[in-house]
């Protein structure tokens, strides 16, 4: 038996190739169309003040995919030429740009070298450093011993036409072919900044990355010359005045994580490189387990990161060949991810990020996990606006940014990592829950959708009342409604893990059509009730508008053995007739039968079920059968005119417009309200930080 530290090798075993990156391709190449397109603006040939240098910029965390990125970015460009680059070239001008570009030299500066360099007159001059640092690069790219800094320096000096020509005539270019200068690791400036004379600001602080920029700019003056900039930073601000400062704006590269179909490439394509006839897929799958589901089971863990991703897959590649046999089942795989040693070993550079941050940036933390679970997009656009505050956030809390458009953007945490930050004693109540929640969701399934933002808030301040030590108003309303609540002596001690059940789908069926939507089967929903509730063997029938409850959680009574099983409809309607009784008897319907038929009646005493049904607007009828006030159906009670019986042992509470505003303020709900108000799909602007944040601001009232 192997023990943990043996069984989980973190030492890379092979090189995965590059897959998908169209759309950062497509991006990219625009960004650089535009450099040659205005390269005469630049020199100031022109009297267009409005003028900025466009420089593409990656700030990503580790394992985005960057370095192999712009390693790899003509290699991409030959590949994507018949897709996605076949519109960009649709007009003459930018055909001629993307043929030259196809025959453009890479010149790769890792700026992990960077240091002062002599002669001592220039020893502190970043500019002399940076001009240096190309130079090595290039002799060392065609396999030749760099010069002595002193010959470079009388050949170049700080001239940047002298020095482009010296490294053209090292790399044997035309003076017309394109040279691509790709720096990687720009964060290292945040610590060998201090090595060098740099601008200081009227505040008295020094910016490298004004500097930096500044000189690329000079650089990007000189004919056919273009640049890539990726690195990880913690002090490389979207508002750091370097538009201002050194007149460049910066376009930030998306990077999406990789989806199933991508994942399923890299598997088949890559090979170990001691082994290069056998692929990767091949000895971690048997027969009986298809490259399909590893891929599935995969994404499902690192969420497409690419570097989790590599990660990931060597670390399965180490159990496989430690124990001698590959993966037979799904299961086997996914409990394999789930072990504490493999997400640790997996997720520590990450996690380790996330626990040093200082106070300022762990305090926006809530909000981000909240808009990660509710799908709520944010942007980081060339304007700079208000808000762009929230890229670099998530940049340096080392969050993973999944691109929905070229400056939109939502938040996504892999699952591999979730755990071990749940189970740091630093983080809040609130904070636990949010994570607890991501970790039961599919991290594939993105969307925007005012029922899942509704009923997210409702689901957290549910769990925050019953656990709260607080005195609040919406227990005391259910002990003087339900009797059931009563008996058991509610309210919990500890708050009981909250599951969200996506009562519609699970995002996009992960297969080679991608087409269709995956429901919830019999079975699956057995498994998903049994681990979530403990409650035996459920079977809720997937028909037509017959699926779960929005929330489901389970109650102990802290004197007695009750155990209490609630699920919450919460119906988001914001159209002028509200919900009616169909709605609510609907809802009972496909929640309390199945739970009363197959589980409650051959239960002992102590089990009980209640539905609470949470809308924010009811029809009238609706309010006038319950008097404006909230009311509690018990068992062989008729409601809807006679139409459906409350089954034994159950009971249906719905809350009164009124009495909802204590699950959901009314400042939140009006801004839900605005938001929501045409379509399932708001603009990015009307639901956002501000509104989150108001959210938040009343969950903390509760801890």
């Amino acid at each position: 038996m192997t023990s943990s530290g043996e069984k989980w090798v973190t030492d890379d075993t092979f090189k995965p190739i590059v897959v998908d990156r169209e759309n950062d391709v497509l991006f990219v190449t625009r960004n650089l169309f535009q450099l040659h397109k205005k390269r005469r603006q630049l020199r100031a040939e022109t009297t267009d003040l409005n003028y900025r240098l466009s420089v593409p910029f990656a700030p990503h965390l580790f394992g985005s995919g960057k370095t192999t990125f712009c390693r790899s970015y003509l290699e991409l460009v030959q590949r994507f030429r018949e897709t996605s680059l076949s519109s960009f070239a649709s007009d003459p001008s930018r055909k001629e740009f993307l043929d030259k570009l196809r025959e453009a030299v890479l010149l790769y500066v890792d700026m992990t070298d960077l240091e002062p360099t002599n002669p001592i007159e220039e020893k502190r001059n970043l500019k002399w450093a940076l001009y240096y640092l190309m130079v090595e690069a290039t002799y060392l790219s065609v396999g030749e011993e760099p010069k002595d800094e002193e010959d470079v320096y009388k050949e170049c000096r700080t001239h940047s036409y002298k020095l482009v020509k010296k490294i053209r005539t090292i790399l044997n270019m035309r003076s017309d072919q394109f040279l691509l200068v790709a720096f990687d690791e720009v964060g290292v400036l945040d610590t060998r900044g201090q090595y060098f004379d740099l601008e200081v600001n009227d505040e008295g602080r020094v910016r490298p990355y004004n500097d930096f920029f500044g000189i690329v700019r000079g650089l990007c003056k000189q004919d056919n010359v273009f640049f890539i900039v990726v690195g990880k930073s913690k002090g490389l601000s979207i508002k750091n005045y370097t538009a201002s400062v050194s007149k460049v704006l910066l376009h930030f590269i998306s990077l999406s994580p990789l989806n199933w179909s991508s994942i399923v490439e890299f598997l088949e394509k890559s090979h170990l490189e001691e082994q290069t006839q056998f692929r990767v897929c091949d000895i971690l799958c048997s027969p009986s387990f298809s490259v399909n589901e590893l891929a599935e089971a995969l994404l499902e863990c690192t969420g497409g990161v690419p570097g989790l991703l590599t990660r990931a897959v060597n670390m399965l590649l180490n159990y496989v060949q430690t124990r001698g046999q590959p993966f037979t089942l799904k299961d086997e795989c996914l409990s394999c991810m789930k072990e504490d040693g493999f997400r640790t070993v997996c997720s520590e550079p990450f996690v380790t990020r996330i626990l040093t941050l200082d106070e300022d940036r762990r305090s926006v933390l809530d909000m981000l996990l909240m808009m990660a679970l509710y799908r709520i997009p944010f942007k980081a656009d060339d304007e700079l606006n208000s808000e762009s505050y929230l890229f670099d956030a998530v940049t340096e809390m080392g969050f993973y940014r999944y691109p929905i458009d070229d400056n939109t953007f939502q938040v996504l945490f892999p699952k591999v990592f979730i755990i071990n930050l749940k189970n740091a004693s630093s983080f809040s109540l609130l904070e636990k829950i949010l994570l607890g929640s991501l970790n039961m969701e599919p991290v594939d399934c993105f969307f925007s959708s005012k029922c899942r933002v509704f009923e997210g808030i409702v689901a957290i301040r549910l769990v925050l009342m019953l656990s709260s030590t607080i005195r609040n108003e919406f227990r005391e309303l259910l002990g003087r409604l339900s009797a059931i609540w009563k008996d058991m002596k509610l309210p919990i001690n500890a708050p009981s893990p909250l599951h969200y059940m996506m009562s519609v789908s699970r995002g996009e069926a992960r297969s080679e059509s991608n087409k269709k939507r995956k429901t919830y089967g019999s079975n699956e929903w057995n498994e998903i009730i049994h681990e979530a509730l403990c409650f035996g063997r459920v079977y809720i029938p997937v028909e037509a508008n017959s699926y779960s409850p929005d929330i489901m959680f389970k109650l102990h009574s802290p004197v007695e053995s009750e155990v209490l099983m609630v699920g919450v409809a919460c119906k988001g309607r914001w159209k002028s007739e509200g919900i009616g009784w169909s709605d609510i008897i609907e809802e009972a319907k496909k929640f309390l039968d199945p739970v009363s038929n197959q589980f409650l009646s051959q239960a002992l005493e102590f089990c009980h079920c209640m539905l609470i049904i949470v809308s924010t607007k009811l029809a009238l009828n609706v309010t006038s059968r319950l008097g404006n006030q909230s009311r509690c159906y018990t068992s062989g009670m008729l409601i809807g005119g006679n139409s459906f019986k409350i089954p034994p042992k159950c009971e249906l509470v719905v809350l009164c417009e009124r009495d909802v505003e204590m699950l959901i303020d009314r400042e939140v709900l009006n801004g839900l309200e605005r938001a929501f108000s045409t379509s399932d799909n708001p603009p990015f602007g009307d639901l956002g930080f501000n509104l989150l944040r108001r959210a938040r601001d009343s969950f903390m009232s509760l801890q």
